[in-house]
């Protein structure tokens, strides 16, 4: 009994003398890290793991800003690393958000918590304010001077990216880049209508029925710079994470007509009612349902790992990063 309370009288000074960066570290230290994010107060009962990528050298303050999103296997660890290479290079930051299964469903994340059963929740529960949230608390911890920020997802972060872009109006998003969503939120106020039973499909498949609708919300959609970015070796009709319901297949057969369709839509749905549309569709040749082949532009069936400098005019690094190398951390004027 003398020899346990001994024990725990160690390891308590042993505790009490840490420092503190010990106990906690804090966030976005230089190099790659992770930290819980509880600070978004409507969801603070759903923690989210926040990985990221900070550059060893450089002015952190002046440097862009880039969220990476995760599929569906909820791997934010992975969605950091993807960019971590180039971030080192060019000197930008990396934050990915990992949202668990456990705290957010598919509802939640790649659908963002704006409907369940029918019926639109209250704007602030909607899972994607905590973006805007995570973006506050870095510029806070790290004095950044950032005013807007980039945004890449793959699959089902491809999903989450452009319904952002439609649920979001007021965000400090830049330039967003959806690669390979396995649905679409189509900015149809009418719905989706389905080729086989004539059935209207509203969010997440369309704008109708949820805020999305409203003109102000459709004309900000449609006017964000965003990439409808396809692999064109992304046609699997089945598999574990391949959408097959219904208004899945109403908007193609597969992934990549999906992509092509909804950017058809889009850009005829702008034209119609004489509103900007800012919108590119760019397809990876050969690339299929991969992270890395959408962001890198290519495919490397034949290396073991991917180079910084080893990359095409195709992949979401060069769309963000060489295409628009004037979208600066600054808010246009």
């Amino acid at each position: 009994m003398l020899r346990k309370i001994f024990l725990s009288f160690v390891l308590l000074v042993a505790w009490s003398v840490t420092p503190l960066h010990a106990q906690e570290q804090q966030p976005y230290q230089r190099g790659a890290g992770k930290f819980v994010y509880t600070g978004y107060a409507p969801l603070k009962d759903k923690p989210i793991t926040v990985y990221y990528y900070v550059p060893t050298q450089g002015d952190i303050k002046n440097m862009r800003v880039l969220f990476s999103l995760h599929g569906a296997k909820r791997r934010g660890y992975r969605s950091r690393d993807l960019w971590k290479k180039f971030a080192e290079r060019d000197g930008f930051i990396v934050i990915a958000p990992e949202y668990s299964l456990k705290h957010y469903r598919g509802w939640e994340y790649q659908f963002g918590g704006v409907m369940r059963k029918g019926k639109v929740r209250p704007q602030e529960k909607w899972t994607y304010n905590t973006i805007e949230a995570i973006f506050d608390h870095f510029k806070k911890v790290t004095g950044s001077t950032a005013e807007v920020y980039d945004m890449h997802g793959h699959s089902a972060g491809g999903q989450f990216t452009h319904r952002f872009a439609a649920t979001m109006p007021n965000a400090r998003l830049n330039i967003g880049v959806a690669s390979n969503p396995g649905n679409w939120t189509f900015p149809l106020v009418e719905g989706l209508k389905s080729k086989k039973t004539g059935k209207i499909y509203g969010w997440p498949y369309s704008v109708k029925g949820a805020p999305t609708a409203k003109e102000e919300y459709l004309r900000k959609y449609l006017s964000r710079k965003l990439y409808v970015h396809i692999g064109t070796l992304d046609t699997a009709t089945m598999g574990e994470h391949v959408p097959t319901n219904d208004p899945a297949l109403t908007q193609g057969k597969q992934r990549c007509d999906r992509g092509r369709n909804i950017y058809k839509i889009a850009k005829k749905v702008a034209k119609q009612n004489g509103w900007e549309f800012n919108w590119e569709k760019v397809e990876v040749k050969g690339a299929g349902h991969n992270d890395y082949h959408v962001v890198y532009g290519k495919k490397h069936a034949d290396k073991p790992y991917y180079r910084e400098d080893d990359y095409n005019k195709t992949g979401a690094y060069y769309l963000i990063y060489q295409k628009n190398k004037a979208g600066k951390s600054k808010k246009k004027k």
